[in-house]
């Protein structure tokens, strides 16, 4: 199951089939279409937005990925680096600036991926569509 999540949010793959692309632009740094994403997927029909405002909670899954971020700096930081105060926090607000569209469209996979489970037999063969 783990191995799915990560898949679909790695690749910005559909949850249910892991065939369709979720956000049209592949490159998250195109901010101009950063939140553009397909309506359904083209394979198994899923539909990305249930309803609007779905993807509300994916700000807390996007707090806590830079929660945790934080505490990776701040324990590197801690018993490594030992840099001054002022270094660290500039460090970790530029880093959380940078990672911004990545952030985003991570936590909105991961969000999907709390609702919609991957299902095998969704997946339809190209293979199988050329051949009909």
């Amino acid at each position: 199951m783990l191995k799915n999540i990560l898949y679909s949010t790695l690749w910005n793959k559909c949850p249910r089939c892991h065939q369709t692309a979720v956000f049209i632009e592949k490159n998250p740094y195109n901010l101009n279409k950063l939140s553009h994403m397909n309506t359904a997927c083209s394979n198994c029909g899923e539909k990305f937005e249930k309803e609007p405002g779905a993807y509300y909670g994916a700000m807390y899954v996007s707090y806590a990925l830079m929660v945790g971020w934080f505490v990776v700096c701040w324990g590197l930081d801690s018993f490594y680096i030992h840099s001054e105060t002022i270094n660290f926090l500039a460090f970790v607000i530029i880093s959380i600036v940078l990672f911004m569209p990545l952030t985003f469209r991570i936590s909105r996979l991961l969000w999907l991926n709390f609702f919609i489970k991957f299902d095998k037999t969704k997946i339809i063969s190209r293979n199988s569509l050329n051949n009909q």
